[in-house]
């Protein structure tokens, strides 16, 4: 709106005025009222932003659940599902404390939980009689080892833990020190966690000396130092060196050999006769994931609802912790070695086996990696160096170190013949003078012959102040020197201790190892 011109002097230019003002206040409203009707729509806009990803977010929230429910159903027509779900809630009882009875579940073919599941839990429940098509607890038993021999005995063997029933304890211990190491699950190479703590409870005797030989055995026969790579054989030379210190401050040789050696010999101790399990929680755990655990055909389905991330399924059921890789043999051996404050049962039986790899590589490592090269000393002076080693100096080093030092001082006095011309010259020149009649020029001339010989004396008492301060100086080299030598010989000394006290500690640690034990290959 173009503005009221209002510079006209009349009467009317004050209704102008106020006609322009109230103008300008009308647009100033007008600008405010538009911009909150901008800002209000952008908050609008935000705010439908917000509540559409809400909406996409509820959408494939509820896609998730249908995809979710829909894997769900599937895994409920599986027989596998049925029977475990059946034969889950006696065991809960029964861990509870409650009386339980063996559910009616029909067998599956080629499911090994039902035989074994079924035949134990009426032992266990001791519901009466045992009738059903798994009445029979042995053969029952024998068809579920025949469909899964690692997770029928493990099976066997948790529940004859948890819930008291010793009589299967040998039986299946015994069994399962047979089977592969890593009970078929864990990595190629690596000890599977439930046969660790078979391991474990083996090496303290709890399940009699026959699982206790048993498993030496078969460790023996898997435990191979020839066939460990460098990256191994470094991590056992830094147990070794590092034994008794910290990371940031390890021990020197002697002490760590010393404290090794001690650590050691306490594995020599006489043990107490095992023959009961100490309670561990880890049975009760691996008993839990074995009967939660799907069946192969149900696996695909089991995972794709974990991959899901539902709040329902955190269980990672296809994934128990008893088949999970604990380390490989050798790494299993150097931790129950190594460890300070584990139990002496196990520390023995490592020591038992890997003793002839130890030996080697305490034999490699306590060779003194100071070298026996002889120890020299740098003497440094104006530009020059001198070497010593235990015997001494080098001549032809000090003598340039001395001429060096001579050259530096600048020990040339003034020239007598130069003091005694100069002197003579103005003598001369003065006679001639006096002859002449030219008396203060011959005065002059007369001073003359005093100052080259008063410069002459000077020299020489500054040449000898020198002289005095270079054998100083030349004296303080070969005093230097002697200490360096001295020094040197005292380094070699201390040097030679240090090896012989390394050669002695390592010496009493190997005289403190077994012999070799007979099949097992030395490194």
């Amino acid at each position: 709106m173009p503005r009221v011109n209002y510079w006209n002097w009349n009467l009317e230019g004050a209704q102008i005025r106020a006609i322009n003002e109230l103008d300008e206040e009308l647009a100033a409203q007008a600008g405010i009222t538009q911009r909150r009707i901008h800002e209000t729509k952008r908050e609008l806009q935000s705010h439908l932003s917000q509540v559409d990803r809400r909406l996409v977010s509820v959408a494939d929230r509820i896609d998730t659940v249908l995809e979710w429910t829909e894997l769900r159903f599937q895994l409920i027509e599986f027989d596998e599902y049925a029977a475990r779900k059946a034969i889950r809630k006696p065991f809960r009882a029964l861990a509870g404390g409650l009386p339980a009875t063996a559910p009616d579940v029909a067998d599956v073919p080629g499911y090994w939980m039902p035989p074994a599941a079924l035949a134990l839990l009426r032992l266990v429940a001791r519901g009466g009689a045992p009738s059903g098509p798994f009445a029979d607890l042995s053969a029952s038993l024998e068809l579920a080892r025949e469909r899964d021999a690692v997770r029928a005995e493990l099976f066997s063997l948790t529940v004859a833990l948890c819930f008291d029933q010793p009589a299967f304890i040998d039986a299946a211990v015994l069994r399962l020190l047979g089977e592969p190491a890593d009970l078929g699950l864990a990595e190629p190479g690596e000890v599977a966690a439930g046969w660790r703590a078979l391991w474990e409870h083996a090496a303290r005797g709890e399940f009699g000396p026959s699982a206790a030989d048993l498993l030496t055995e078969r460790l023996a026969a898997m435990f191979d130092p020839e066939t460990l790579d460098e990256e191994e054989l470094r991590a056992w030379d830094e147990a070794i060196l590092s034994f008794g210190g910290v990371e940031s401050a390890p021990l020197p040789k002697t002490e760590a050999f010393a404290l090794l050696r001690e650590h050691l010999s306490d594995a020599e101790a006489p043990q107490a006769a095992g023959g009961t399990v100490e309670p561990d929680e880890r049975w009760r755990r691996y008993l839990q994931e074995l009967i939660e655990e799907p069946s192969p055909a149900e696996l695909p389905l089991v995972e794709a609802m974990e991959e899901l991330h539902l709040s329902e399924d955190r269980l990672q059921r296809s994934k128990p912790t008893w088949s999970e890789p604990e380390g490989s043999v050798a790494e299993l051996l150097r931790q129950d070695l190594f460890d300070p404050d584990g139990p002496v049962a196990l520390r023995a039986l490592a020591l038992e086996l890997a003793a002839p790899l130890l030996r080697s590589r305490i034999e490699l490592v306590g060779e003194s990696p100071e070298s026996t090269e002889p120890i020299i000393r740098i003497v440094k002076r104006v530009g020059s160096k001198v070497r010593v080693g235990r015997d001494g100096h080098d001549a032809a080093e000090l003598e340039a170190a001395e001429r060096r030092i001579e050259q530096h001082m600048d020990l040339e006095g003034p020239s007598a013949m130069v003091a005694v011309v100069t002197a003579a010259g103005f003598a001369l020149a003065g006679l001639v003078l006096v002859f002449n009649g030219l008396w203060p020029l011959a005065l002059l001339c007369l001073i003359g012959v005093v100052a080259p010989v008063w410069r002459y004396s000077k020299g020489k008492s500054e040449q000898a102040a020198k002289r005095d301060r270079c054998d100083q100086q030349l004296a303080d080299l070969r005093a230097e020197l002697i200490r360096a030598r001295e020094g040197v010989r005292e380094a070699e000394d201390e040097r030679a201790e240090r090896t012989a006290a390394v050669g002695r500690a390592r010496d009493e640690l190997l005289a403190a190892l077994p012999g070799a034990r007979s099949g097992t290959a030395n490194h």
